[in-house]
């Protein structure tokens, strides 16, 4: 009887020592396998950072590229405007002689016919009549 007991106590012995090896091994193992999972998953994570990265640089190489464009594009519109109210502030200048010449003879002759008016007793400055314009 008390080899019975020895070997049934081996027994449960040896069931305990299993137990606690599969225990030790599962733990091991979930261990083990969690750290290649959270590489993996660092990994895909860096990944997708990067994608996204690539993504926005492309975005905004390509909005860099049509601000440019457009900035361009105003410039020499500018350029043209500038070029052109050059040209018309000239005509005007132009014209402005022109006409300063045509009024100066203009003034001029209200002038003497408004001193003659006076002479003959009628109101000075009054511009509306014929021979003044």
């Amino acid at each position: 009887m008390g080899e019975d007991l020895i070997t049934q106590g081996g027994t449960d012995i040896q069931v305990i020592v299993t137990g606690v090896v599969g225990l030790i091994t599962t733990i091991t193992s979930s261990w083990v396998s969690w750290l290649l999972a959270k590489k993996k998953y660092n990994a895909e994570v860096d990944s997708n950072v990067i994608e996204n990265m690539k993504q926005s640089l492309e975005f905004y190489t390509k909005l860099s590229d049509d601000n440019k464009a457009r900035l361009d594009e105003a410039l020499k519109r500018n350029e043209t405007l500038e070029k052109e109210i050059s040209q018309l502030r000239q005509q005007m200048f132009e014209l402005m002689n022109n006409i300063c010449y045509d009024l100066q003879c203009t003034v001029r002759k209200r002038q003497v016919h408004s001193r003659n008016k006076t002479k003959d007793g009628k109101k000075e400055g009054n511009y509306d009549t014929k021979e003044g314009k």
